[in-house]
C-alpha cells in the first residue's frame, strides 16, 4: 500500500511538473482544447471493417497528430505549439456477447494563433477563408471579429485530415479561458493515474511540445 501511495505521488509530481511547462512555455500557454473522434470517413459515412481497425492502432493515431500538426503550422506559422493526448473508449460488449476493445480518440491542445497570420495569411492559409463554417457559411463572409476567425480557420485546417473531415461531431473545439485551462489539462492525462508505463500510452511526446528546459 506504501508503495502505490508512493507511486502515485509521483505521478502526481510529474503530471504537475508538465503542467508547469505547459503553462510557462516560450510560445504561450495554450488556448483551444479540441477532441478528435475517429468513428467516421472523410465525407462523414460509416467507415468500412478495414478502416475501422487502423483506429485501433496508437501509432496509426499517433500520424494524424503529426499530420495535423504539420497542417496547423503550415497555416499559421510555427510558432504555434500542440499537445497531443490519446484515449481510449470503454470497452464494449456487440450483439453476441463478445467483448469489443474501445477505440482510440484525441484530446489536444493548441496555442493562441497570432493576428499576424490572419491579417497577412500565407498560402496555405487563404483558400480556407472560402471553406464554409458549419452553419454553412464561408468563412470570409461571416461578420466576425479576428478571434472568431481563428477559432473557424483553426477548425476548418483540423478537417482536412483524413481521419477527422466533415462529420460535425468528429471534432470538438472550443477556446478555453486561461484561468480554466489547468482543469483542461489534468482532464487530458486523467488515463495516467495509477502506473508511470500510462505515461508513454496517453502523452504523445513526439508530437506534443514540451521541451528540455
Amino acid at each position: 500500500m506504501k508503495l502505490l501511495t508512493r507511486q502515485q505521488c509521483h505521478i502526481d509530481r510529474i503530471k504537475d511538473l508538465m503542467w508547469k511547462q505547459t503553462q510557462d512555455h516560450p510560445l504561450g500557454m495554450p488556448r483551444y482544447f479540441g477532441t478528435l473522434n475517429y468513428r467516421w470517413s472523410f465525407t462523414g459515412d460509416p467507415l468500412s471493417s478495414i478502416a475501422l481497425s487502423r483506429r485501433y492502432r496508437a501509432n496509426e493515431v499517433r500520424k494524424t497528430h503529426r499530420f495535423i500538426k504539420n497542417l496547423i503550422n503550415k497555416t499559421f506559422g510555427n510558432d504555434v505549439a500542440t499537445w497531443w493526448f490519446i484515449e481510449r473508449h470503454r470497452d464494449h460488449i456487440d450483439d453476441e456477447g463478445n467483448t469489443v476493445e474501445g477505440r482510440f480518440h484525441t484530446h489536444f491542445l493548441v496555442g493562441d494563433i497570432s493576428d499576424r497570420a490572419i491579417e497577412n495569411p500565407n498560402p496555405y492559409l487563404m483558400p480556407l477563408f472560402y471553406n464554409e463554417d458549419e452553419s454553412g457559411i464561408p468563412i470570409n463572409m461571416r461578420d466576425a471579429d479576428i478571434d472568431t476567425l481563428k477559432y473557424l480557420l483553426l477548425g476548418t485546417t483540423i478537417r482536412q485530415s483524413k481521419w477527422v473531415g466533415r462529420h460535425p461531431k468528429a471534432l470538438k473545439l472550443d477556446v478555453i479561458p486561461p484561468e480554466e485551462m489547468e482543469t483542461v489539462f489534468f482532464y487530458c492525462l486523467k488515463d495516467f493515474n495509477s502506473n508511470l508505463e500510462q505515461m508513454d500510452i496517453v502523452i504523445d511526446w513526439g508530437n506534443s511540445s514540451y521541451y528540455k528546459p
